[in-house]
């Protein structure tokens, strides 16, 4: 039997080299070689670590300086990677190693050793499940802590909110698993049963409640990438909602209607944070949000990015490094090396900002031929499309041009076989999410939201309208109604209430999930989304589609062509998604302890 990598057999409290705690540029550096020792090893003292208060929050800041992956440095991992796996966008390049590739044709099993795709592989698995230890060993010997009260309950605080997000990152990945209390000797019995995924969440929301225990509302900007008592509540209501959705709900062994303390949990984060300052981030007054909403995700206003990001990191990106050439800035134009290419389908998710209405709605407003103006204004946020501008270039993004009789242009190069160049949009977009403003600026900060307001209101919408069957009905116990608080997400963004056609169960039902895309995509939700929805393998969930954009000659029809050129979607490609897509593939050897840790189904 080959060894255990994630239960915790060759760590216990005893294990730590007290070398690495005595610097924080070594602990920084995350060379995991202290924690594969076996605790008989020479060299580890109990009393330095864990009785010097000093050493014992060095010990738990591995915590907060060692993310399970890195979203914002990922260099040739592309930042779009998260939702180029899910029906929101693919990859430009197209060799076999692109995750985004590999799951186009089913093919998750290459994703789990793949080092492209942290999102699924192993080293992320053994990462989380390394998070787990350390939050338990700090939990453990808390009791032997020197410093005052002040020290201990961010020490606590900090272990169990940490516990909690790694088995929320687990368990929508993999699934359910064994809720671990404890570090493990290396004599235990490694052959532990899985919980159901509702179980699971719910053991992750109880360490939540702990968090919020100890944890303070409020903490200086300087220390924001660590965790808040307002954080593990919205933690929480996440947690919840999964739970409550028909993945988690409709497992064997599960079933339990977990929707009214979802929204009751999303209600009590929404006043906890309202109640100490934060809010949604204003627009501004630029359309695409360039002097407002901007700043929620990049450069470095902090007075903006802390009112809503209730949980997040922050990282420097130069303009030539491999994180901004590769898919934040496509090639051409941009200078990049790749793009992230937008499926149709999300474009088509912007709604009409005049009506409120989507864009297939016969009073929405849109106009076939004239596809992009009057659009929500996140989609000039979001999108590069043809003839967008960005760093005050303008973007030529078009297959074919009738005049010269040539296939593509600056920024949609064509092979002589017809097909984009390596690196080129497939789909006539790019994603824009994470591109800076400002031409060959040297640095680009960038924030990365693991939570921020807009998704507590949109949890709390969902949830509400599921638990009272009304999106209109506002409990007595909550401050918003349903409608209310997805019209809050909305309004920043200048756009109408959701029309009162909708203000039903069910229309509203597609409303929020619309609305969870538009807001937060290119976060890293909607595959969870998708997957917790049970609805991946619907065609319309699962292809691609492109919109091709021929530039006409002279003497086109103006009316029937309003900007030069003529618009045509069309299905570009039909992906693999299987019902066994909705959790990853469990690491092999840990699946082979025994005969109650299972692999996932249908792997």
């Amino acid at each position: 039997m080959k060894s255990i990598t994630f239960f915790q057999k060759r760590w216990n409290r005893g294990i730590l080299n007290i070398g690495i705690l005595l610097s924080m540029l070594l602990f920084a550096s995350c060379d995991s070689g202290y924690l594969d020792k076996m605790p008989e090893a020479d060299g580890y003292d109990f009393d330095k670590v864990f009785k010097d208060s000093t050493n014992y929050r060095n010990y738990c800041e591995y915590l907060v300086i060692n993310p399970f992956f890195l979203y914002l440095q990922n260099g040739v991992k592309p930042l779009g990677s998260w939702d180029d796996i899910t029906d929101n966008s693919m990859s430009t390049p197209t060799y076999s190693g692109v995750p985004s590739v590999q799951c186009q044709i089913g093919n998750y099993y290459a994703m789990r050793s793949n080092g492209d795709a942290p999102m699924a592989n192993n080293t992320t698995w053994e990462q989380i499940w390394k998070h787990i230890r350390v939050a338990n060993t700090g939990i453990r010997n808390i009791e032997y802590y020197p410093g005052g009260e002040t020290g201990k309950n961010k020490i606590l605080g900090t272990c169990y909110f940490y516990r909690a997000f790694a088995y929320m990152e687990l368990t929508r990945r993999w699934g359910g698993m064994p809720y671990l209390y404890a570090p493990i000797d290396a004599s235990d019995d490694m052959d532990i049963p899985r919980l159901t995924m509702q179980e699971t969440y719910k053991l992750a929301a109880l360490d939540c409640d702990s968090a919020a225990m100890y944890l303070q509302d409020v903490i200086p900007a300087s220390e924001f990438q660590h965790p808040t008592r307002i954080a593990a509540l919205a933690i929480k209501s996440r947690i919840l909602l999964y739970a409550a959705s028909d993945q988690a709900r409709n497992e064997a062994g599960a079933g339990e209607n977990l929707w009214e303390a979802a929204a009751l949990a999303a209600d009590e984060a929404l006043k906890a944070a309202e109640g100490v300052g934060y809010t949604l981030a204003e627009w501004g007054a630029a359309n695409n949000g360039d002097d407002g909403y901007y700043y929620l995700f990049k450069d470095a206003q902090e007075e903006i990015y802390t009112t809503e990001i209730l949980f997040g990191r922050r990282a420097q990106i130069n303009w030539g490094s491999d994180a901004y050439i590769n898919t934040i800035r496509p090639p051409g134009t941009l200078s990049g090396k790749y793009g992230v290419a937008v499926n149709q389908r999300l474009i088509d998710c912007f709604e009409m900002q005049a009506t409120g209405l989507p864009i297939d709605d016969p009073e929405s407003g849109h106009v076939e031929q004239n596809p992009y103006v009057g659009r929500d204004p996140r989609f000039e946020y979001n999108i590069l499309y043809n003839n967008s501008t960005v760093m005050n270039r303008t973007l030529k993004i078009w297959q074919y041009d009738e005049g010269t009789g040539l296939s593509g242009s600056d920024d949609c190069k064509i092979t002589a076989q017809g097909v984009p160049d390596m690196g080129y949009t497939q789909t006539g977009y790019y994603a824009k999410k994470w591109m800076g403003k400002t031409w060959n600026a040297a640095t680009l900060p960038l924030v990365w939201p693991y939570i921020r307001m807009a998704e507590l209101y949109l949890n709390f919408a969902e949830s509400a309208d599921e638990a009272w069957n009304n999106p209109a009905t506002k409990d007595g116990r909550c401050k918003y109604s349903a409608a209310e608080a997805v019209n809050m997400v909305r309004a920043r963004a200048n756009m109408p209430d959701v029309h009162s056609k909708f203000l039903n169960q069910n229309d509203f039902r597609a409303r929020v999930r619309n609305e969870r895309r538009v807001e937060l995509c290119f976060e890293e939700h909607r595959l969870f989304d998708l997957r917790r929805w049970k609805i991946g393998t619907q065609p319309e969930y699962r292809d691609i589609w492109r919109m091709r954009i021929t530039k006409l000659a002279a003497g086109y029809d103006a009316n029937a062509y309003p900007t030069g050129f003529k618009f045509e979607k069309e299905l570009f490609l039909r992906r693999v998604y299987e019902d066994r897509h909705n959790l990853f593939v469990i690491k092999l050897d840990d699946t082979r302890i025994g005969p109650n840790f299972k692999q996932n189904p249908g792997w």
